[in-house]
């Protein structure tokens, strides 16, 4: 091949666009891109596949699960009022179930402790054992006789 060849091959033209682009109101310039043709409807990819629509959290529903949750109230059935799963109630509620849980908590915490400072014995063990690690233990010995005898056991009933 030459070099006058390739000048004439360089001047050579071919048009390839597909008929569908061939008229005036498209052109086949570097700007266009494949996502501004139109795709015909079978070939075009949803992103809708069905099912529920996603959740979109409100002012409304976040102070419901607020209430709901400093009250004690499971996180399944705060799904189940908001109609939702309780893997997307704690996507997008988790800060609201968190504080509610501290609250409702501390409400409790802070009766208990009233009611330990006012004699309440109960209330008093029940603090000790959970917040000061206090424990109540038993301590069993069991041994045998130093001689290696079997150790006696005697019942008694108190029936003759």
């Amino acid at each position: 091949m030459t070099d006058n060849d390739n000048d004439n091959h360089s001047q050579v033209s071919i048009d390839i666009k597909p008929d569908a682009l061939k008229g005036d109101d498209i052109s086949m310039d570097s700007s266009l891109s494949i996502d501004m043709i139109k795709q015909p409807e079978s070939l075009e990819t949803s992103k809708d596949k069905g099912g529920r629509p996603p959740h979109l959290p409100t002012s409304d529903t976040r102070n419901k699960v607020f209430m709901l949750s400093s009250v004690g109230t499971r996180h399944e059935d705060i799904a189940t009022v908001l109609n939702i799963s309780a893997d997307t109630l704690t996507k997008y509620y988790k800060e609201e179930l968190d504080k509610g849980r501290i609250e409702a908590n501390a409400s409790v915490a802070e009766t208990l402790f009233k009611q330990a400072k006012e004699g309440n014995t109960t209330a008093m063990i029940f603090w000790l054992k959970s917040r000061a690690k206090w424990k109540e233990s038993t301590q069993h010995e069991i041994s045998g006789n130093p001689d290696g005898t079997p150790v006696e056991v005697k019942i008694v009933t108190g029936i003759e």
